[in-house]
């Protein structure tokens, strides 16, 4: 039987030929989503679906192929790239808007997107029978292309985002994604169920029945059972330097060396930089973030930067002190694990702690804080050089250089003696 695979690469060549189950030692893409009668699904886009089903029971998709590219990662245009993360059961995924002044929702991916993004959140169980799959797939090479998931929608917010080949700022459209446990089916999924649902003579309720397990309880219990579902590999993800500190002479390294050298003589000042990353870091993600003050430059027992992580709302709500500290180390040397020690000595019940570095954390240091557990954020030197773009553009500086200057000249007005506890109630 034809299935997809959790982490197999898969041959995707221009000119495609479905006779061939392999090419070049590799499945062949075209083979396996190959189905007699119907056209061929297809990864030419980000965003890609076939033609509607007009089945007897209601209109629907039978899924829809998300590709995302690493090859874009890192350049000064696209900083808000996105993230597929399946062994933590998430992905985040960027729209196919690119044009200011368009309503994102009107081009043609955001719109399926978004459609199913009410199936996929919706109460009513004839509803979520209609909802298609979304299909992840990453690509670090041309031509090849690597299974990351099967998922559903969670959310959909709009963010500005930047590209000057196309005339600046625009709006678009953010999807949060659950990936789904595929565990009672070998980490597969088995294209007879997609064949299924584009068969229009096969109702819904039976075009699913070659579904995954974790899918068809999503089915039948709606979102409340997403986080039983949500796919999770016990294992540590450790990032190796070479993903921390960014390639020589990308655009992503550039932006780094500029910080470094800027800060290289007064690196206690770097923490007004750190300050505004660590906040950005988390307003991306959706949470609410408030920033606090910088401490003094001695006597601050490690102890750089304070903030405050707001979740929940009304009755619900409460706060979190966020400690940070600010390192600017040189590129290429490891951060070390005694100074996010002194962090965590820091921190009390319910706080949380922010290391922001120019350098890049050791396999050891990582470790340490998962099998700790320590309640830290942790930014390294290619995180903050994203932030920082993603900063300078949404700021309207035409250089970082112009961006770190504005932000040390407010450095010493927002240098402050209260203690960090006083952040909950500013």
């Amino acid at each position: 039987m034809k299935r997809f695979r959790m982490g197999h690469l898969y041959r995707y060549p221009r000119a495609s030929n479905p006779q061939l189950e392999l090419m070049d030692g590799l499945p062949n893409f075209h083979y396996v989503v190959s189905m007699d009668g119907l056209p061929s699904l297809q990864l030419e886009r980000g965003i890609n679906a076939p033609a509607p089903t007009l089945a007897a029971d209601g209109v629907r998709v039978a899924a829809i192929l998300l590709s995302s590219n690493e090859n874009k990662l890192g350049s000064v245009e696209n900083p808000w790239h996105d993230t597929i993360a399946p062994d933590e059961g998430f992905a985040r995924y960027f729209g196919d808007n690119k044009t200011p002044d368009v309503d994102p929702g009107t081009s043609l991916g955001n719109r399926t997107l978004l459609r199913q993004f009410e199936l996929h959140t919706s109460p009513e169980l004839a509803k979520r029978r209609l909802a298609a799959p979304i299909l992840l797939f990453r690509s670090s090479k041309k031509g090849y292309k690597e299974f990351a998931g099967l998922a559903l929608i969670t959310g959909a917010r709009r963010v500005t985002q930047y590209a000057e080949k196309n005339g600046g700022f625009f709006t678009n459209y953010l999807f949060d994604l659950a990936v789904l446990s595929l565990t009672e089916e070998d980490e597969s999924v088995a294209m007879m169920w997609i064949r299924d649902r584009r068969d229009k003579s096969i109702a819904s309720i039976h075009a699913n029945a070659m579904a995954p397990k974790s899918w068809l309880d999503w089915v039948k219990y709606g979102s409340s059972e997403i986080e039983r579902l949500r796919r999770r590999v016990a294992r540590y993800h450790i990032l190796s330097k070479k993903a921390q500190v960014a390639p020589v002479d990308s655009d992503k390294r550039k932006v780094l060396e500029k910080i470094y050298s800027f800060y290289d003589a007064r690196k206690h000042r770097f923490e007004a930089l750190a300050s505004l990353a660590c906040e950005s870091m988390v307003k991306e993600t959706g949470t609410a973030y408030h920033r606090g003050w910088l401490t003094r430059g001695t006597g601050d027992g490690g102890l750089d930067f304070v903030g405050r992580i707001d979740i929940g709302d009304g009755l619900s709500r409460t706060k979190l002190v966020v400690l940070g500290q600010a390192k600017c180390e040189r590129i290429d040397s490891a951060t070390g694990g005694v100074h996010i020690a002194r962090t965590v000595a820091r921190l009390r019940r319910g706080w949380v702690g922010a290391y922001v570095t120019t350098s890049f954390f050791s396999e050891a240091v990582q470790r340490e804080v998962y099998e700790d557990q320590y309640p830290v954020l942790l930014l390294n030197g290619a995180g903050l050089a994203d932030q920082v773009t993603k900063l300078q553009l949404a700021s309207g500086y035409s250089t970082v250089d112009t961006l770190l200057e504005h932000v040390d000249s407010t450095y010493e007005e927002q240098v402050s003696a209260r203690k960090p506890e006083e952040v909950l109630w500013a």
